[in-house]
């Protein structure tokens, strides 16, 4: 996996989709106010984002697909964020690099059809085999997505607009790195 390569062709995927990845990402943001849904619609955008990947045309209704695998999404949002959140917690060093670690986690949930334990088992063992290709694909989404944040004042603010912009972005490099490092070891990648 070669980091550039992982930019460009989620850029790729992603100008050709604009308009659709655009309102899906509106969808999961604001849809998300409902905390509920957070983990189904964020579950979606990456089922969107491998279809992309994969050469098909993805729906904004494909954004809901996560409603699908309502509990497997929440279960997985749940143990990753306690993850997360005690890492962060241990003097924030840990933290980021659980965030590194955990890069490919919600792309196997919705490729493989794991369960959260074995998306993250798995994210982790990617991860910590091509470290520094993830630490670059990381590095460069975290600048994007805190220049983003740093920017949002107000709900309609050119930082949102930002975050908007760059979420549907990051996704989409997470699952083409992920496709990329399982179809390099010559596994399936079809939806499960």
């Amino acid at each position: 996996m070669e980091p550039e390569n992982v930019l460009r062709n989620a850029w790729n995927v992603y100008k050709n989709n604009f308009i659709t990845y655009i309102l899906a990402a509106i969808i999961t943001i604001f849809g998300s106010i409902i905390i509920i849904t957070i983990a189904p619609l964020f579950y979606g955008l990456t089922y969107m984002a491998l279809k992309g990947v994969r050469g098909e045309v993805p729906e904004v209704r494909d954004v809901f697909e996560g409603f699908n695998h309502f509990i497997r999404s929440w279960i997985y949002m749940i143990i990753a964020g306690i993850m997360l959140i005690v890492g962060y917690m241990l003097l924030i060093i840990p933290g980021i690099i659980l965030s590194i670690l955990l890069l490919y986690s919600l792309p196997l949930l919705v490729i493989r059809g794991y369960s959260a334990i074995d998306a993250i088992k798995e994210s982790i063992a990617l991860a910590r085999a091509n470290f520094i290709d993830t630490l670059i694909i990381f590095a460069v989404l975290a600048v994007l997505n805190i220049f983003a944040s740093y920017t949002v004042t107000e709900p309609f603010s050119i930082g949102m607009l930002l975050t908007i912009l760059i979420l549907p972005f990051a996704v989409l490099c997470y699952t083409v790195a992920t496709v990329e490092l399982i179809s390099s070891s010559r596994e399936n990648y079809q939806i499960e």
